[in-house]
């Protein structure tokens, strides 16, 4: 099989496992390591960490940097990801598309279906692991998959995360339109991008815990559209279902530092799970 893009998969560890979709559906466990669920033209990578928990922490990477691109599968969240947990860091198949793709918002592709494909397989992960309850994090593109994906029992936190596609800027967009989508002209992109890229049209369920960076146009561009739908108001405060969270992480789209994302993270870990013994010891360092 080969790509249009640099791979690595050896990075991510000496374990790693090729499934086909029905291979995948068939696991009776699911061990540690690097799981590719092979869709032809594109890979579907899973970095698992199976502490037989309850609970599993799903994780999903922001976009690839414009200048820079890293290898494929790609993940982030590591160091956010609680070892109370089982984790799950997920890397979206449309960066096998094609160098220009640096982001597909785990909206999937024609090759692999992810709108459809992906709860499917949380469910199957979460079986294999005999896990009832979900974190889903993510920044940027990433909050976006863990808003679209979270179920009424889940809690997402998610850092700047695009809500209304067509208002982000477009050039990232049309790559993915492109190569993942066979949408080639703007008028194409844009009314693809539309129709299943605006969470307004499936609003996010669960807790949603919302971390935006205050000196962002996505305040006005992508925050602001959320909250008229959801009817709650663009200012610091937690009604229970949706809480806000805003800071001063820099200029632009910038997110939190990962120790606070982490930080955030383990609160809610906490409120979902109960506080781990010997919590306060370790605060203290005692």
């Amino acid at each position: 099989m080969t790509f249009p893009v640099e791979t690595d998969y050896a990075r991510w560890g000496r374990k790693s496992w090729w499934h086909s979709r029905d291979e995948f559906f068939a696991l009776d466990k699911l061990r540690s390591g690097l799981h590719l669920i092979d869709y032809g033209a594109v890979e579907l990578g899973l970095l698992v960490a199976n502490r037989g928990a309850p609970a599993t922490f799903y994780g999903f990477h922001a976009a690839q940097s414009p200048v820079t691109r890293r290898p494929v599968p790609y993940f982030q969240g590591r160091q956010i990801a609680p070892k109370r947990m089982n984790s799950v860091l997920v890397s979206d198949p449309s960066l096998y598309l094609h160098d220009d793709v640096r982001v597909g918002w785990f909206l999937g592709n024609k090759h692999c279906e992810m709108i459809e494909e992906w709860p499917a397989i949380m469910d199957k992960i979460d079986a294999l692991m005999g896990s009832q309850r979900r974190l889903l994090w993510g920044n940027s593109a990433g909050g976006t998959a863990a808003l679209r994906y979270a179920r009424a029992e889940d809690v997402s936190v998610v850092m700047n995360p695009q809500i209304v596609l067509v208002n982000f800027t477009f050039g990232r967009v049309r790559p993915w339109m492109e190569h993942g989508w066979d949408k080639p002209t703007h008028d194409e992109a844009w009314f693809k991008a539309d129709e299943i890229g605006d969470l307004r049209k499936t609003p996010p369920k669960g807790r949603v815990v919302y971390c935006q960076n205050e000196h962002d146009e996505h305040v006005e561009l992508q925050l602001g559209p959320l909250a008229e739908t959801l009817g709650v108001e663009v200012k610091e405060g937690d009604t229970g279902a949706f809480k806000l969270i805003l800071g001063d992480w820099g200029k632009g789209h910038i997110p939190p530092p990962s120790e606070v994302q982490a930080a955030i993270v383990a609160e809610e870990v906490e409120a979902m799970l109960g506080r781990q013994r010997g919590f306060f010891r370790r605060l203290l360092n005692r």
